[in-house]
């Protein structure tokens, strides 16, 4: 056997209607129904379907608990652009950018939490690290002054 594709993973979560409006308003996720009354929210050909936190659609994972994921998602925007907006909505960028390795290779990324703890990387693969980080350098300094 071989897997073509990711097409959603399951995050749990403590209340449904505030993850959504994080994913929504931040990453520009749409929220959308499906089932009995299950939520999912999309993004690109994926879905990250939710759970709520003690009610759980079965099957489900083993060690249930919210905050234990570690997200990257891909964007095709300027990355500085996509900092900018985050920290707009009142997101704290933990660090960024940096250099890391994606799926595809090299990859610039930049990290903030979600309301449930959850690790949020959000990338580019276009080769925009020197330029970010020369922006940010010039932001520190205007901060200082």
């Amino acid at each position: 056997m071989k897997i073509s594709h990711l097409d959603h993973l399951v995050l749990t979560v403590a209340d449904i209607p505030t993850t959504t409006k994080f994913y929504e308003k931040v990453l520009g996720m749409k929220a959308v129904s499906f089932g009995a009354g299950r939520i999912a929210l999309e993004f690109g050909h994926q879905k990250i379907n939710l759970h709520q936190l003690g009610n759980e659609f079965e099957p489900k994972a083993k060690n249930v608990r919210t905050g234990s994921a570690d997200l990257c998602f891909i964007t095709d925007i300027d990355l500085s652009d996509a900092m900018e907006h985050v920290e707009n909505q009142g997101v704290v960028i933990m660090e960024g950018p940096v250099k890391r390795t994606g799926a595809q290779g090299a990859i610039t990324s930049f990290y903030f939490r979600d309301h449930d703890g959850n690790l949020i990387e959000v990338s580019t693969y276009s080769n925009t690290y020197k330029r970010l980080k020369r922006d940010c350098q010039r932001v520190a300094v205007l901060v200082q002054n």
